[in-house]
């Protein structure tokens, strides 16, 4: 990756959060991580910051899931452009189609180690 980026992830599972900012830290040091714990304050950090290069999106979160979130940030018309990538638990086909759908660029089952985490990570951010 040539150049540092600002990344949003929005995920209430504190592990998980924990792994993905290691595994971004190994990546790219100079990669900014900002982490949202659910679609609400996700929707709140963007309207103060909307200027990220990438968000990351959890499906299964209380007070505003992923779809809801993903649907409100594609309607937006100064954060639409942002590419979503969707990475849930969830493998179901149903989930992935209607995230596309709702026009997230990719969806991703999360790695159950870190080390595919962070081959995941380093794909997505080579792109």
């Amino acid at each position: 990756m040539q150049t540092a980026k600002r990344i949003l992830l929005v995920d209430d599972d504190t592990d998980d959060q924990m792994l993905f900012t290691e595994a971004l830290t190994e990546i790219h040091p100079f990669i900014k991580c900002d982490v949202a714990n659910d679609g609400v304050e996700a929707i709140n950090l963007l309207s103060k910051q909307p200027f990220y290069d990438l968000i990351f999106l959890d499906l299964n979160m209380p007070r505003m899931d992923g779809f809801e979130c993903l649907q409100r940030i594609k309607s937006t018309n100064f954060y639409k452009q942002i590419p979503v990538v969707i990475l849930s638990t969830s493998s179901r086909k149903e989930d992935s189609d209607r995230s596309l759908h709702l026009g997230a660029s990719r969806f991703f089952t999360k790695p159950s180690t870190y080390q595919n985490l962070f081959v995941q990570l380093k794909g997505i951010l080579s792109m």
